[in-house]
């Protein structure tokens, strides 16, 4: 297998590219969820403590007015209910106070720059001590049949006096909650701006870096298959003139053995033409006597000025070895004859020498070469018109893929990074609630994006191929278009065929499977495709059956026109398959599913 092939060159540069672009954009989209997660998750804790903070305030406010209340009751069962109230207030703005202390220790381990809350909450650990213990100490008062006033008057005045610290402390610490959330939805924001910029510089750098010359080299690679198409149609003409020749020179020399062998009509002349003896056959043919010495041949013959000449300067010019000349004229009958005449040098024991003219009738060969010349000129251009609208047809085709490719990049994953831009700039921090749904919008919206972009790839030469070969390669293709479509797309090697062919061979069976495939899900709307891989001793079979919906196979134009007529993918399976010397069948029933059939001959 040749590595360094055009191929491979092409399709590892493109792995290349796409796998950086792509991991680029993983890389910053993972980043910058993992900021987002982390800033989120704080802004869960800022406003449960802010919350608390507020409901604390409440607490302590609800607290000196229950005790107020409680001082003036005298009704025992009135007092026991408030005394239950009392109770459950201190508990819950007890436990409220813990909580605060111990997320302030909390954050104090994480955050050095949280000490000013510490400090705060050390000047309200003293309120806080007074109003608890004054609070305990008045239930317990309370619970006796009879309350000293003086005493609970002491403990409900300390409530009141220290209420009012507790709550100004507290407002500060709510006030400083408040303002650390704030710098952190600040930073938060632009963190996202930095993502945010750091996604468009790297869009613009793989446009102009990466995208771009790989378009140019696209081009270029195109250009050069063009060019060794047309070299290889050049060789082909060649060749076809090569094979004219040498079936001319197959027929001089089939004339001269002929006349050599049979001499049917002959002639003997000096070198000049003029006739020493005739053969009876040849005087027969041209109506003179058979002693006709001292007559030209040429004009015995009854050539035209022009052939007369030719022959004589033919029969004067010949110094030694056979020379050969075709002459039409007519017969005394007005029939046209085509003589093919052979003229040989004779040398006499006496130093002169004579001229052999030998001829014979081919009349019915030249009758037959010309039309054998005028059907080959016909299959000839037959042949140039066929190849020249083949290779319109794949350079239309190639510019199709590449019109499909364009179009799937800006119609989906073009929209989606516009959605995914429009979605990050409106994400408006001060309402937690809705930025959450946002946020998980984006993260649906960088799966469909990431979906997008494996389904534009997808009909790339997967590396598989090449490491693997056939059977690794299809496999990869039924599991990924499995998930990609969803359909039940089945891959089976009962024969665990591993064999390694070319890799022209390998890309062109690879081609054809994906086509049809791909055939059974877009048109036939199948639900299950299976592929057979199965081998024997002198023939590798692959076939492909779906369950859908089938077509008329003596519909399908043997060679479309254009793209508009359908039957492109087909035609170009053909092609493919003659192009490594396989052969592909296609059995489709309308309404009860196809199978494509694909054999190519093992080399052993």
């Amino acid at each position: 297998m040749k590595r360094d092939s055009l191929d491979h060159q092409t399709f590892n540069r493109l792995s290349k590219i796409y796998i950086i672009a792509l991991g680029a954009i993983a890389l910053f989209t993972i980043g910058g969820q993992f900021f987002i997660q982390q800033y989120l998750n704080s802004q869960i804790d800022d406003s449960r403590i802010i919350n608390i903070s507020g409901r604390q305030r409440m607490l302590s406010q609800k607290l000196t007015k229950e005790a107020l209340i409680l001082s003036n009751i005298e009704e025992s069962n009135s007092r026991s209910e408030h005394i239950k109230n009392l109770e459950s207030t201190l508990e819950l703005w007890r436990q409220s106070h813990e909580i605060l202390t111990q997320y302030n220790a909390s954050v104090t381990k994480k955050n050095t720059d949280s000490t000013e809350i510490e400090r705060m909450f050390a000047r309200l650990q003293p309120s806080f001590e007074t109003i608890y213990i004054n609070s305990i100490q008045a239930i317990d008062l309370a619970r006796k049949d009879s309350i000293q006033p003086d005493q609970f008057t002491n403990h409900l005045n300390a409530i009141v006096t220290n209420e009012p610290l507790f709550l100004e402390q507290m407002d500060a610490i709510v006030f400083k909650y408040e303002k650390e959330a704030q710098q952190k939805v600040s930073s938060l924001k632009r963190i996202e701006y930095i993502l945010f910029g750091f996604i468009i510089f790297i869009l613009i750098s793989e446009f102009f870096l990466l995208f771009r010359p790989t378009t140019f080299s696209i081009k270029n690679t195109i250009s050069k298959l063009l060019q060794s198409q047309k070299k290889s149609e050049e060789m082909a003409s060649r060749a076809e003139e090569l094979r004219k020749n040498q079936e001319k020179n197959v027929q001089e020399l089939i004339s001269l053995t002929k006349a050599i062998d049979q001499t049917l009509l002959y002639a003997r002349t000096d070198e000049s033409g003029m006739v020493k003896n005739i053969g009876n056959r040849f005087a027969k043919l041209l109506r003179v006597e058979q002693d006709s010495s001292q007559k030209n041949l040429a004009d015995l013959i009854g050539l035209n000025e022009v052939q007369k000449n030719r022959l004589l300067r033919l029969i004067a010019q010949n110094k030694g070895g056979v020379f050969n000349e075709e002459f039409e004229f007519e017969t005394y009958n007005q029939q046209k004859i085509w003589l093919d005449v052979s003229i040989l040098t004779v040398f006499k024991e006496s130093g002169n020498s004579e001229r052999l003219v030998l001829c014979s009738d081919i009349s019915k060969r030249k009758e037959a070469q010309i039309e054998i010349e005028r059907l080959n000129a016909s299959r000839y251009k037959e042949k140039e018109e066929l190849q020249k609208s083949n290779a319109s047809q794949i350079v239309e085709a190639q510019e199709e893929e590449r019109k499909r490719i364009a179009k799937e990049i800006h119609d989906s994953i073009g929209q989606m990074l516009t959605a995914l831009k429009l979605n990050i700039e409106s994400i408006n921090l001060s309402n937690i609630e809705k930025s959450e749904q946002k946020i998980e919008g984006l993260k649906q919206l960088s799966n469909d994006l990431i979906q997008g972009i494996r389904m534009a790839t997808f009909n790339l030469t997967p590396p598989e191929l090449k490491d693997y070969g056939i059977p690794t390669a299809l496999q990869k293709m039924a599991k990924e278009l499995s998930k990609l479509t969803g359909k039940n797309i089945i891959f089976e090697n009962p024969s665990n065929f591993d064999q390694r062919f070319d890799t022209l061979v390998e890309t062109n069976l690879y081609r054809v499977t994906q086509e049809a495939v791909n055939n059974a899900i877009k048109y036939a709307n199948s639900e299950f495709v299976m592929i057979n891989l199965n081998h024997s001793e002198a023939l590798l079979s692959i076939t492909i059956d779906d369950n859908g919906k089938g077509f008329d196979i003596s519909k399908v134009p043997t060679k479309p026109v254009n793209n508009a007529e359908g039957g492109m993918g087909l035609f170009f399976m053909k092609e493919r398959m003659n192009y490594i010397n396989g052969r592909i069948f296609l059995n489709s029933i309308p309404g009860q599913g196809t199978r494509v059939t694909l054999n190519y001959p093992i080399s052993l």
